[in-house]
């Protein structure tokens, strides 16, 4: 099976170790010349392109894994390739503009696509390094399921299925801006038992709000949900938990920005387009709406600490 990958990340590679553990025939694809020349130095069992074209004619699988940010400007690019090829969609958020999941981007451009979302607390590395973790599927189409089963799925990468593209979705975004809530609280020296109570209520506001978008609740209790959603939360190894920690313990502003800039944060823009998005509906957030406000109002760290002692039961 030829696979397509778009993105060269840590984790479009990850994804490519796998499939090529199924012994899959593996193309990759990035629009910066520099990264695939570089690539192509370390992995030699795949093939790189900056070539949509190329990198995508006759594969029977397309995987994306770019930035959500980046997504609507490939998939413009993308169109004019497209043959009806099945779609895997590995990207994790939504965009701040209009607030779209990655699957409404891809469907935006490519009418009437067979579409599945992949998701689940899986860090690259451990991906890489083959440690045993599992991912959850959300898709209506039978080929898409067959292909992940056949060529993803394996004794080190269990995978379920869903029907839920929403529930699958919303998890993966949500879980980034949660995770920095997390973060806040530890450098703030709150105990396990405040942060783990905040990620209790945080699971909550997580489930309610699959359902307030016409997603299956019941989602928040799979690999994509509280699997990837605890996971992101408490590891030092998540970026998002990372920037939480330091705004929490008040690193000095000078360190906190740098390592915005040099570290890819997609709880940042999620945040804004999750406070957006529940605003346009009429939805309440609680505990994402203060996570906003600390992060863009200069509202204190313990506004969070605040919200918990309000809360109800």
């Amino acid at each position: 099976m030829k696979v397509t990958i778009l993105g060269c990340g840590v984790y479009g590679l990850a994804l490519a170790t796998s499939f090529l553990e199924k012994n899959n025939q593996i193309f990759m694809w990035s629009k910066f010349d520099e990264e695939v020349q570089n690539l192509k130095e370390k992995y030699f069992h795949i093939t790189f392109s900056t070539d949509l074209d190329i990198a995508t004619r006759d594969s029977d699988l397309i995987v994306i894994a770019i930035p959500v940010a980046f997504l609507d400007e490939t998939m413009q690019s993308y169109q004019k390739f497209y043959h009806g090829e099945d779609i895997l969609i590995a990207s994790k958020g939504i965009e701040t503009k209009e607030q779209r999941f990655a699957y409404e981007i891809v469907q935006k451009y490519l009418k009437n696509a067979p579409i599945g979302v992949i998701s689940g607390g899986t860090f690259a590395q451990d991906m890489h390094d083959k440690k045993v973790m599992g991912l959850t599927l959300a898709t209506k189409i039978n080929s898409i399921e067959k292909k992940v089963k056949i060529g993803l799925e394996s004794s080190f990468l269990k995978v379920q299925y869903s029907h839920d593209l929403i529930g699958v979705s919303v998890c993966g975004a949500i879980k980034n801006v949660m995770a920095i809530g997390f973060g806040m609280l530890d450098g703030a020296s709150y105990p396990p038992s405040s942060r783990f109570l905040f990620l209790t209520k945080a699971i909550y506001e997580i489930r309610d709000f699959i359902s307030l978008l016409g997603g299956n609740p019941d989602t928040i209790m799979t690999y994509a949900g509280i699997d990837d959603i605890m996971m992101t939360c408490t590891s030092s190894q998540s970026r998002n938990y990372t920037l939480g920690k330091l705004i929490g313990e008040k690193a000095n502003s000078q360190k906190i920005e740098e390592y915005k800039q040099n570290t890819t944060i997609e709880g940042l823009g999620t945040s804004k387009a999750i406070f957006s998005l529940a605003k346009k509906n009429n939805i309440v957030l609680p505990f994402s709406s203060i996570i906003y406000k600390i992060l863009y109002e200069s509202v204190d760290v313990r506004d969070l600490i605040h919200l918990l002692e309000e809360s109800n039961t």
